[in-house]
């Protein structure tokens, strides 16, 4: 009766590990490009990335380009979403984090800034908060109407 029930915590041990794993997100590297407006990822603190359910991953180096590569991509099977926190300047999922509108520079003009908690977020942006322009444009990515 042992063996049979080693047997069984040996095969389901191993079948653990033929299962597919999270998703996880990549390293930037110095020759990426934005897949939405295809400028090179130079500030990794702004940093985002989609993995398709293909396994396919495409990377962003502005939160607003993000935003607009979703916004035009609308058949895209999204299998998960990181962004760089910008305290720890590590991956954190998307939907673990909060995104705040400041005033800073990003890459593509957002403004846009990634945190891993809602404390984090509320105070940088009261410290840095969003200059709102005449057009009210958030840069290279947004979409214009015709």
């Amino acid at each position: 009766m042992n063996i049979i029930k080693l047997f069984i915590i040996t095969a389901a041990v191993s079948l653990t590990g033929c299962s597919p794993s999270e998703p996880r997100p990549v390293d930037i590297f110095p020759e990426d490009n934005c897949s939405s407006c295809r400028m090179a990822i130079s500030e990794p603190s702004f940093a985002s990335e989609i993995i398709d359910d293909a396994g396919e991953i495409y990377k962003f180096d502005d939160l607003g380009c993000l935003e607009n590569f979703r916004k035009n991509s609308p058949a895209l099977r999204i299998g998960a979403m990181f962004v760089m926190d910008y305290d720890s300047r590590t991956w954190i999922p998307y939907e673990k984090s909060t995104i705040v509108r400041t005033g800073i520079k990003t890459p593509m003009g957002s403004g846009k800034v990634a945190f891993g908690t809602p404390e984090g977020a509320v105070t940088f942006e009261a410290e840095h908060p969003p200059e709102l322009t005449a057009s009210g444009g958030h840069g290279c990515c947004e979409r214009k109407a015709d």
